[in-house]
């Protein structure tokens, strides 16, 4: 790539290191072939005064970026749980039958290029897979080579990339009885016309918080009871409390790093209503005195990208972002970061240190970002579903926003239903709703007759729930009590034909492969499950093996910097609470199981 078409993506974004994320995937997106050469990041690291270490380093640590030439349409196929229990080895195989290639090849004619890739965020029509970034769901083996009949026929897309709703297959479970906020104006405001939105009132609640003290808003907030709906569950109106005070920088900082396995409602959120988390990110801004907001989003949620920088752009021109807003002494705008394919992102400081262009690596903490943050200044970090609530509470009071939920864990909370179940999809009911309303009421019984086996809950660092558990509340206290997390909402159920052996052996697939690797407990330890279930997987493994496996895991826990090294010991201990005679039975070496032996033989096994 030449110099001057280097310079001139510099230009466009700006020359601190910062922007190398967007720069990277500028020149990325010029390619033909879908990668940057070493050449091109030589030249990139010279003109932005960076070592060429760091931008290899940087480069290498983010998985949706290549240095090895790829094709015109990069297909990534999902092997996330979701996807896995839904079939996506059929497909996998299919694809592989279909082109001819092998993970990591490029057909012959230099069209398409295959991957394996963790969740897409679209869990809900599982199997699926994305095209440059074109998300399909719902595939079949017919489905899947009508797709690739139709992209050798056609150019690359423009605009907007297409999504699954407009296959057939909403996102949103309708006709159930739900307590809808967040999903109030789903449908009903239009994501690409600002003023639907302030027809319905949008960005009252800003113009209220404006003529507010700021402590009273931070007050307001605390008395709702809003917790963090991004996993943690840490009180909202504490965090935003504990930002440093006084006359210097601060930055609002939105987590839509939406990563976890089985979780799409900050997707959803973003994609249908983004105004909405414009307005809450703007009263945070003033809540805390920050001036700037960011969102770090997902690299793959390229149509929740476009909606957003189009909702922002909008804001900006109505005054509602930008200087002086609403005739006040405030002035607060927005601007969007992508991430480039890391779970670990996920995780706050993990983030802050992406958004500065540096690899993904968690920080120690203390000093919490409230303190030191992004570019050490103070910084506010909430995810979408956290903020998106924010304007509801201000304009319609603590009171309002309390009155559904339960008294530790109030207002609503989205769940996300996949799995086998008859209706998977996006539900809004109160903090608290159990397993057994999810799935029989929300969900429409187990999929085609079959029978509940074990759900998921919180992602691939969340746990099991069996029979015994399903009329506990789902809410961010009491699955603690079980050992169990809610984390961001997701409810992945599995059915009679589900093995919990080839079960755990995705899950600990996907943490050695998420694992960034600075700490020794993680980076060691992850590769070290995953060879162990494997081990069971092979029939190889010994009963003794069962017990070393929750020890070690049990040693991450105490040991790792971060929270990825530390959720294996959740699925593992959960899974075995309930199925260790599976285990055990996986230790005889004339013990037959299919799903096993599939997965050995394909994709799966990085």
């Amino acid at each position: 790539m030449n110099k001057e078409i280097i310079s001139k993506a510099i230009n466009k974004y700006g020359r601190e290191r910062e922007h190398l994320m967007n720069i990277l995937r500028e020149l990325e997106s010029l390619s033909e072939d879908n990668y940057l050469d070493v050449e091109t990041l030589s030249e990139l690291a010279e003109q932005m005064n960076i070592p060429k270490s760091a931008v290899a380093g940087f480069v290498d640590f983010y998985t949706m970026f290549k240095t090895t030439p790829r094709a015109k349409y990069v297909i990534r196929i999902c092997k996330s749980t979701s996807c896995h229990i839904m079939g996506a080895r059929t497909i996998f195989e299919e694809i592989e039958s279909i082109l001819d290639i092998k993970p990591g090849e490029a057909t012959r004619d230099g069209i398409f290029y295959l991957e394996t890739c963790q969740c897409l965020g679209v869990c809900s029509v599982a199997p699926a897979m994305m095209i440059n970034y074109d998300i399909h769901g719902n595939l079949t083996p017919e489905r899947l080579k009508k797709i690739i009949d139709d992209y050798r026929k056609k150019e690359p897309v423009d605009g907007e990339a297409c999504g699954p709703e407009v296959e057939g297959k909403k996102c949103i479970i309708e006709g159930t009885p739900q307590t809808k906020r967040l999903l109030e104006n789903v449908g009903v405001v239009n994501p690409l016309e600002i003023d639907t939105y302030v027809a319905k009132g949008g960005f009252d609640a800003l113009k209220k918080a404006l003529g507010m003290d700021r402590g009273d808003i931070i007050d307001i907030i605390k008395d709702s009871g809003l917790r963090g709906r991004g996993g943690a569950g840490f009180p909202a109106g504490m965090k935003w409390s504990f930002v440093t005070k006084g006359d210097m920088q601060k930055y609002v900082i939105c987590n839509a790093d939406e990563g976890e396995p089985g979780t799409f409602k900050d997707r959803i959120l973003m994609e249908e209503n983004p105004q909405a988390l414009v307005e809450g990110m703007a009263i945070c801004g003033y809540a805390i005195d920050a001036s700037i907001g960011y969102i770090y989003i997902r690299g793959e949620f390229r149509r929740s990208i476009i909606r957003l920088q189009k909702a922002i752009d909008q804001a900006r021109a109505k005054g509602y972002l930008g200087k002086n807003i609403f005739g006040s002494s405030f002035s607060f705008d927005i601007f969007i970061k992508e991430g480039g394919g890391a779970y670990v992102c996920g995780e706050e400081t993990s983030l802050i240190n992406s958004m500065e262009g540096k690899r993904g690596y968690p920080r120690f903490k203390p000093p919490f970002p409230g303190v030191t943050g992004f570019m050490g200044k103070p910084s506010n970090v909430n995810n979408v579903e956290t903020l998106m609530s924010v304007p509801m509470i201000i304009e319609k009071g603590a009171d309002w926003y309390k009155s559904v939920g339960l008294a530790g864990c109030t207002g609503t909370k989205l769940y996300c239903l996949s799995g086998k179940m008859n209706r998977t999809g996006l539900v809004e009911l109160p903090m608290g709703a159990t397993l057994r309303e999810i799935i029989d009421i929300h969900g429409g019984g187990m999929k085609c007759g079959s029978k509940f086996k074990f759900a998921q809950v919180g992602g691939s660092a969340g746990g099991m729930l069996g029979e015994d558990l399903m009329d506990i509340p789902l809410d961010i206290d009491n699955p603690m009590k079980h050992g169990v997390t809610l984390g961001s909402g997701v409810v992945l159920v599995a059915d009679q034909n589900t093995c919990p052996v080839d079960f755990l052996l995705q899950i600990l697939s996907f943490f050695e492969h998420e694992s960034c690797g600075q700490c020794v407990p993680c980076r060691v330890g992850t590769s070290h499950l995953h060879a162990m279930v494997k081990k069971f997987a092979e029939r190889k493994a010994s009963i003794s093996d069962i017990d070393l496996m929750i020890k070690k895991a049990e040693l991450m826990k105490k040991t790792s910097l971060c929270a990825l090294g530390q959720s294996p010991v959740m699925p593992i201990v959960t899974i075995l609470k309930y199925f260790r005679s599976d285990f055990e039975k996986h230790c005889d070496p004339s013990h037959r199981c299919p799903e096993c032996e599939s997965s050995l033989t394909t994709y799966y096994i990085f």
